[in-house]
């Protein structure tokens, strides 16, 4: 017999967003219940532990830089041990001519580095000169910084930068989407620079308790455990969603478990919690306009290959966040490589050092119909043309995330704000996910809090 439950809430998805907004909503007091198809909380937040090394399955780390984000740090530190990033982590390197340069993080070391030409080194310096412009709207990110820095800081630099965090091409990407910071400061000042400076004169950054990036002891899959605590009893993972309906006022949401029990569950507030391409199939049930407008959005697909390596592989030991590749470098066939364990030294046991290599995005998707034994040895065998490897990594661990990354496109924004609108005619129904207001876990939880704190403050 199909048994019925009803609940206040009823959240579709365990990944950072659906945790985030459930966490808030039952800290608040609220019966909020939480349904996964997997086995564990966190989506692509999961984490391994394997032969001492722990491995970080999809994101790597938290940036905390925005309040609402550093509050909920704060609250799951009394669950979960955080840890702040190295010193070393401050070292990052991007590729040029087949060797990794170190990013410039002064005034000498930008006049010495090999990225930019002399032209290139005076049109970067330039910027503060050149004066306010017209303001394009919703230039994507290759446009915006072409006109502030000039076309070999787009192409060498953030190129790099761009298919590091959204595997995707800057030339394409929205600045008002992507990276909304930067686009606000070209909007309010006459200089990129100058703009930059005074936002971080009066920013908070000095008077938090959490900064720069963060992690915890036992990875990101414990900070999603930790979220997952307030929850209870009313978190059902292994637990697929088989149908939606919606009939006087309230959803009626139809699942199955692994073992095969059928269960309903009841709401009178429904959030889709899960990536786009979960989303979807229901919204086209539930609110096809909505739907309609979402299906455009493309997305890239990426593999993560973790590598665990005695220190003994390397002939000079990694050291520093890790280097990026930019568009021209075209015989180096990763998008990037992060040193795990010199970002975060716990992640590896001693004598040894975790590498994380980035195979696929909009530049290579050929690469992730390889096998995971292919694809380890095409990491390492691309390591090795910019670090000397002389040992094979004693562990491997491969995780592919097809159509994961949702590429905001100028327009995302706009387009964004009409789903919104369309939903205000389908009550009880919300929506959070990294398709909607940016990508990165910062992005994902600030938004689900928000949404959280809208939904307690309607409920009273």
């Amino acid at each position: 017999m199909t048994s019925e439950i009803h609940s206040e809430f009823l959240v579709l998805g365990a990944g950072v967003s659906g945790l985030a907004i459930a966490h808030d909503l039952a800290v608040a007091g609220k019966e909020v219940t939480v349904i996964d198809k997997d086995s564990v909380v966190g989506g692509c937040a999961q984490t391994v532990s394997i032969g001492g090394f722990l491995f970080e399955k999809g994101p790597f780390n938290l940036l905390v830089r925005d309040p609402l984000f550093e509050d909920l740090v704060d609250q799951v530190s009394d669950r979960v041990e955080v840890v702040s990033y190295s010193d070393a982590a401050k070292r990052r390197e991007i590729v040029r001519n087949g060797k990794r340069e170190p990013l410039p993080q002064s005034l000498i070391s930008a006049i010495k580095t090999p990225l930019l030409s002399p032209w290139g080194k005076v049109r970067l310096m330039l910027e503060p000169l050149l004066g306010r412009r017209p303001h394009d709207p919703d230039p994507t990110l290759g446009d915006l910084f072409r006109r502030r820095f000039g076309s070999q800081f787009v192409d060498r630099i953030l190129s790099a930068a761009v298919v590091g965090i959204f595997a995707g091409d800057c030339n394409e990407l929205s600045a008002k989407s992507c990276f909304r910071f930067f686009w606000e400061i070209d909007k309010d000042n006459w200089s990129f620079l100058v703009g930059g400076i005074k936002r971080r004169l009066t920013s908070r950054m000095n008077t938090r308790k959490w900064k720069g990036m963060v992690s915890f002891r036992g990875g990101l899959g414990s900070f999603c455990e930790a979220l997952a605590q307030p929850v209870g009893d009313r978190l059902y993972v292994g637990t697929t969603v088989d149908r939606i309906e919606q009939q006087d006022g309230v959803y009626r949401v139809e699942t199955h478990s692994a073992s095969g029990e059928s269960q309903v569950f009841v709401t009178p507030h429904l959030l889709l919690g899960m990536d786009l391409k979960g989303a979807l199939p229901f919204l086209q049930e539930l609110a096809p306009t909505v739907a309609q407008k979402l299906e455009p959005i493309e997305s890239a697909s990426l593999a993560v290959v973790n590598l665990g390596f005695s220190s003994e592989a390397f002939e000079e030991p990694p050291v520093g966040f890790g280097f990026l590749v930019p568009e021209g470098e075209r015989d180096i066939r990763v998008l990037g490589t992060l040193f795990a364990s010199s970002v975060f030294p716990h992640q590896a046991p001693e004598g040894c050092h975790s590498l994380r290599v980035f195979v696929g995005g909009y530049r290579q998707p050929d690469l992730l119909s390889l096998s995971d034994e292919e694809l380890s040895h095409h990491a390492v065998s691309e390591l090795s043309k910019l670090m000397e490897i002389k040992q094979a990594p004693l562990l491997v661990q491969v995780s592919r995330y097809p159509e994961s990354i949702p590429q905001m496109v100028s327009g995302h924004s706009a387009r964004i704000e009409e789903v919104e609108e369309d939903l205000k005619q389908h009550p009880g129904l919300h929506l959070v996910g990294n398709y909607l207001h940016g990508v990165s876990v910062n992005d994902c939880i600030c938004h689900a809090r928000r949404t959280a704190a809208e939904l307690i403050g309607s409920d009273h």
